[in-house]
């Protein structure tokens, strides 16, 4: 049996705040923290929302300003994007070109710390994300 509380499941050996958050509320539909993991933890640095120096800590900083309310949606919104930014670059860039502004969805990429021109030479999409760049 799964316990069935955060706090029941990180007493059991490998199971940390991370996972015990994000199978209670998926489990139990019970939201009592916030699972980070380290491609959120880098996001949210790098967004400056936080200052830490470990997912657990950028746990307990975002559950200080984040409405209760909108921790539960918290992993389903950054965790995908998190590993898009980081491992699948060609297919972030194509998003970014694609969606209605461009222009800011490469620089929010950009303060992710992806070299959107370098990666974009790489997919050649140089000429793209130079005039989406360069648009007013």
């Amino acid at each position: 049996d799964i316990p069935r509380t955060a706090e029941e499941m990180m007493r059991l050996p490998g199971v940390g705040p991370k996972m015990a958050y994000i199978v209670e509320n998926i489990a139990f539909g019970i939201v009592s923290g916030i699972g980070v993991d380290t491609h959120m933890h880098r996001i949210f640095n790098d967004l400056k929302w936080v200052d830490s120096k470990t997912p657990e800590k950028t746990r307990e900083q975002l559950e200080g300003w984040l409405p209760r309310q909108k921790w539960g949606e918290v992993n389903w919104l950054w965790v995908g994007f998190g590993q898009e930014v980081q491992q699948q670059k060609e297919k972030t860039l194509r998003k970014a070109l694609a969606c209605s502004d461009p222009k800011e969805a490469l620089v929010l990429i950009g303060t992710l710390k992806m070299d959107v021109k370098k990666e974009g030479k790489k997919f050649g999409l140089e000429e793209e994300i130079e005039k989406a760049l360069s648009d007013e």
